[in-house]
């Protein structure tokens, strides 16, 4: 039987709302969180004191997510390091999943074949092995954006880094956008999923409505467009058959809940929050 543990990411609150973000959530009923990294540089020497606000607060952490530096650019061995060192922090939180974004594309350095991904590919790999030994699961999260986009990128990272050790978070808002469909990639992938996340997108007469965000890239403010997660239920995409297909497949462990801080109007985070969890657990039928 399936047993899906619920949790809600934590980045729509900002860097500087943890406690914030820890109160809407536990009262929104969630039992856990998936957050950035930016809590290692945080919390590494104190985890103690991390532990004990995640108690008070009746939640317990299951994932991190990182990774997403640029390629060609980023020291692979120091990269290396900073993933074991998150993995560290998450074997003394309790927690048991590392999510990684593929590296994100340099402009001024251009891939010109899938071959120029495998160091950092091989470096993925490398994590992934060594983060079992913390028995933490590193999983690739593909992401629009990134060097790994679509599936035939996808497999070939996974096949250059370590197919065995290296798993799949299956985001149902990158497979919106991938043009995938849903339950379709959960059934052809399901011995190979490590963890889910959950998104709804807003859809425009059934294109994903993309909105313009600004980033630091290399001390340089640049705009780029993002697709809108939003209130789940109140997107455009089959969540239903997705979560069907993830309780078929008897998928055991954490689907994290994400969204995008609200639009004027749509609700404080607390609210989405809240309504997400409603929606999982009476539409989505999840095991909580």
């Amino acid at each position: 039987m399936s047993e899906i543990e619920l949790a809600c990411h934590i980045a729509p609150w900002g860097n500087e709302g943890m406690i914030h973000a820890l109160s809407d959530i536990e009262r929104a009923r969630f039992k856990g969180i998936e957050m950035s990294s930016t809590v290692v540089e945080l919390y590494e020497d104190r985890v103690g004191v991390f532990n004990e606000i995640l108690v008070e607060h009746h939640l317990q952490l299951y994932a991190i997510t990182a990774g997403g530096s640029m390629w060609p650019g980023m020291n692979l061995d120091e990269e290396v390091e900073r993933c074991l060192n998150i993995a560290r922090f998450l074997k003394a939180s309790g927690a048991r999943a590392l999510n990684l974004y593929p590296p994100r594309p340099n402009p001024e350095s251009p891939i010109e074949d899938e071959l120029d991904l495998m160091p950092a590919a091989t470096a993925y790999g490398e994590i992934a092995r060594r983060t079992l030994e913390q028995d933490v699961v590193t999983c690739l999260h593909p992401e629009m954006g990134t060097c790994v986009e679509d599936v035939k990128t996808m497999e070939k990272f996974l096949e250059m880094a370590d197919p065995e050790a290296l798993k799949i978070c299956v985001d149902s808002g990158w497979l919106a956008e991938a043009g995938l469909p849903l339950a379709g990639f959960v059934k052809d992938y399901k011995k190979r999923i490590g963890m889910v996340h959950l998104r709804d997108l807003k859809l425009k007469k059934g294109k994903v409505v993309k909105v313009k965000v600004k980033k630091k890239v290399k001390g340089k403010t640049v705009t780029e467009e993002h697709a809108l997660a939003v209130e789940l239920g109140k997107g455009g995409l089959d969540l239903e058959s997705y979560v069907d297909a993830l309780l078929t497949a008897e998928f055991n462990g954490c689907a994290t809940i994400e969204f995008d801080p609200p639009e004027p109007g749509a609700g404080t985070l607390r609210e989405i929050a809240a309504a997400s969890h409603v929606y999982a657990e009476h539409t989505l039928d999840l095991v909580l």
